[in-house]
């Protein structure tokens, strides 16, 4: 009872973590822009006291916000003028992601279609797992590459399917292979594959938006000493909000695949199949030619940042997934494979553990503070309505809208 807890809570979170990215994103794209606008007019638009004449702002279309002429005020002005255009450009990506979703992620792997002719063997397998289940077959692809890799993409039952390449095909063996495509059903049956799509295209929005400035910049004629400035100034922008979006890549949590193998384990019903085929596919796994945002997809993905691999890793080592289903199957540690500090893993999961039970009673405790939400004005509201002061002008309603896009991608952080 306590397991299938658990994955409810943890599909639950999946969920949620897709609404809010898809919540927060017009946000997150609005802020970057928006910094970006404030460099322009703070280094290339305002005189030497930082104040721009209204002859600036008329030439953008804009009106003054804060009425103080500044930089700032011009980057208010810029947010409020051009918001629904941002917000259709992300509607309508996101339109386009969701429509277009399998043939974006499948072209940039180079993955072609097959079925049950062209893979007898694989269509097989998988079509067992899922009469197991009651689930539908999600549709196969094959990548012609000898490297060991498969990965699990879709966001709907319109959608979904499992990818292998070749060298995968032909290095396991079948009962192997059907460890590995289970453990790759398993990602579609916890739902996280969907937030993996939902990351991929966020974190390929933010590319393209970078793109589009530099290619601007390089048309762009700026003169001055000003020049040097605003382009390394909005290349820390740029930075930054690349940053925000690896940020959001790496909030989805690894437990992930520690799930997806224990799915696998319980749809198989045998660890030692698992742990042979992840001891194959170790050192042969690489498949150049897929985006690093794609790869991230697949069922093993070795990070390629030197000194920083427990950072910048979207899997956990092998060592430690394999030590997981040792103990699962109650089986022995493989000989050539390095033991974990079980101890401090131990410690760490209830760490995790009590940090979701506060988080829970902190939920189970909200529908009981409702009324008070619904309570008269206080007694400092009213006299702040009585004494003719204004409510929130248009900059506070972006500055709030700002804070809550950045707290919204605080707790993709830190929600397990």
């Amino acid at each position: 009872m306590a397991a299938t807890l658990g994955l409810s809570t943890y599909r639950w979170n999946n969920n949620l973590k897709s609404i809010l990215l898809l919540l927060i994103f017009p946000f997150l794209l609005l802020l970057l822009l928006d910094a970006l606008v404030y460099l322009f007019a703070l280094l290339v638009l305002a005189d030497r006291s930082g104040q721009l004449r209204r002859g600036q702002f008329l030439r953008f279309g804009l009106d003054s916000v804060t009425g103080t002429h500044g930089a700032y005020d011009f980057a208010c002005a810029a947010a409020l003028a051009y918001w629904p255009y941002v917000a259709a450009g992300a509607a309508a990506w996101l339109i386009i992601a969701y429509l277009f979703n399998d043939r974006m992620i499948h072209r940039a792997t180079g993955a072609t279609p097959v079925g049950r002719t062209d893979q007898p063997r694989l269509y097989g397998l998988i079509e067992t797992l899922c009469i197991s289940r009651g689930l539908p077959v999600p549709r196969l692809y094959l990548i012609e590459t000898p490297g060991m890799n498969a990965y699990a993409s879709g966001i709907d039952r319109r959608t979904y399917s499992i990818t292998v390449t070749q060298g995968l095909l032909d290095g396991l063996t079948d009962a192997e292979l059907d460890a590995v495509l289970a453990h790759e059903l398993s990602h579609i049956i916890d739902r996280d594959v969907r937030l993996l799509i939902v990351t991929i295209l966020f974190v390929g929005v933010i590319s393209f938006v970078a793109q589009l400035f530099w290619r601007s910049l390089i048309r762009m004629r700026i003169r001055g000493g000003a020049a040097a400035v605003f382009v390394l100034a909005a290349a820390a922008v740029g930075a930054v909000g690349y940053l925000l979006a690896l940020i959001l890549r790496f909030a989805i949590s690894r437990e992930r695949e520690y799930l997806a193998d224990a799915g696998a384990v319980e749809l198989t019903k045998r660890p030692e199949d698992l742990i042979s085929a992840l001891r194959k596919i170790a050192g042969h796994c690489e498949v150049p030619h897929v985006p690093s945002e794609v790869r991230q997809m697949f069922i093993e993905n070795p990070p390629t940042v030197f000194g920083f691999s427990d950072l910048f890793a979207t899997h956990p080592p092998l060592s430690r997934r394999i030590q997981r289903l040792s103990e699962l199957g109650g089986l022995p540690m493989p000989p050539d494979m390095p033991r974990l500090d079980t101890p401090a893993l131990a410690a760490n999961m209830a760490e995790l553990r009590e940090a979701m039970q506060g988080l829970q009673s902190q939920l189970q405790s909200l529908p009981r503070a409702g009324p008070s939400l619904r309570a008269g004005p206080s007694p400092a509201a009213s006299a702040a309505t009585r004494s003719g002061k204004r409510g929130l002008g248009p900059t506070d309603v972006l500055l709030i809208a700002v804070g809550l896009a950045l707290g919204a991608a605080i707790a993709l952080v830190f929600i397990p």
